[in-house]
């Protein structure tokens, strides 16, 4: 993962989902959305990110300062989104 909207790599994934949430039992939406948070909030804390140079640009900083500020803040994010497909989402298959 280096530039881009994250996407990518949950859409190399993605299609193994609805086969392995029915061989499991799961909801597929139980296995997705945390796959494609996690996807999204990766691109973050990559040093060569668009959005990471860009801004590490702005500031005059170095790109490693930026993914150093900021991942805190991810994986809060990220734990957030674990807890709150727990809570909200039914892990069984409808």
């Amino acid at each position: 993962m280096t530039t881009g909207s994250g996407n990518a790599p949950f859409y190399a994934f993605v299609e193994m989902i609805p086969k392995l949430a029915h061989s499991s039992g799961i909801n597929p939406a139980y296995l997705s959305i945390p796959m494609l948070q996690a996807s999204n909030l990766g691109r973050t804390i990559s040093p060569v990110s668009g959005v990471v140079v860009a801004v590490a640009g702005m500031a005059k900083i170095s790109p490693f300062e930026v993914v150093k500020r900021t991942s805190v803040p991810v994986i809060v994010g990220l734990l957030v989104v674990i807890i709150a497909t727990e809570v909200l989402v039914p892990g069984s298959a409808l």
